[in-house]
């Protein structure tokens, strides 16, 4: 090979290792920059907390007291459903006029030789709550709806024909905290309001 021809041979070889190391420096660069570790943050990991989650201070209170209320209901349809109070649970979460009210509708159904079957559809919403009163007192508004929760003959099981014939009916409760713990302390039943 002349002299001229191996320079160009050099040249060449040269200009496609002078390519080479630029591929390279630009994978390496392109290559560090997408495996970067990212920067430590100082933000706990997992999802945050958004702004509203504690925009309402008495949110425990509420979720507290519709717990309350929920086992209230569990408490009274077991009494309907028996005739008596015993292991219903019901003296822990109705007080006062509620639980006398529970009692003189047990009776009344006794007496009619009738119980409750079925279970009624409850939509609880806290209306109100005074947490600066002593002791500190809650108004619960429900649209008791009980299509399904029917008076019904204890021998026969027959339905029961009543004089109601709404199924739905806006119900007002209080409650007390009393204890450390709440309690429904009365109700109100509106008949003459549907919802």
């Amino acid at each position: 090979m002349t002299t001229a021809g191996q320079h160009h041979t050099r040249t060449a070889r040269h200009r496609r290792l002078l390519a080479a190391a630029a591929i390279a420096t630009t994978i390496m660069a392109v290559t560090t920059g997408c495996t970067k570790e990212p920067k430590a943050s100082s933000a706990p990991i997992g999802p945050t907390a958004s702004p509203s989650a504690s925009a309402d201070p008495q949110e425990a209170e509420k979720n507290a007291l519709i717990g309350v209320y929920r086992t209230f209901w569990d408490a009274q349809m077991k009494v309907y459903a028996t005739g008596s109070v015993k292991d219903t649970g019901i003296e822990k979460v109705a007080t006062d006029k509620a639980y006398s009210k529970i009692q003189a509708t047990r009776a009344y159904y006794v007496d009619n030789g009738s119980v409750m079957k079925g279970e009624p559809v409850i939509s609880p919403v806290i209306s109100a709550m005074d947490m600066s009163k002593t002791p500190p007192a809650s108004t619960i508004t429900d649209c008791v709806d009980t299509t399904a929760y029917v008076q019904v003959n204890k021998e026969t099981g027959e339905p029961v024909k009543t004089l109601d014939t709404k199924r739905r009916h806006v119900t007002i409760y209080t409650a007390l905290k009393i204890g450390g713990a709440w309690q429904i302390r009365d109700l109100e039943i509106d008949r003459d309001a549907t919802c």
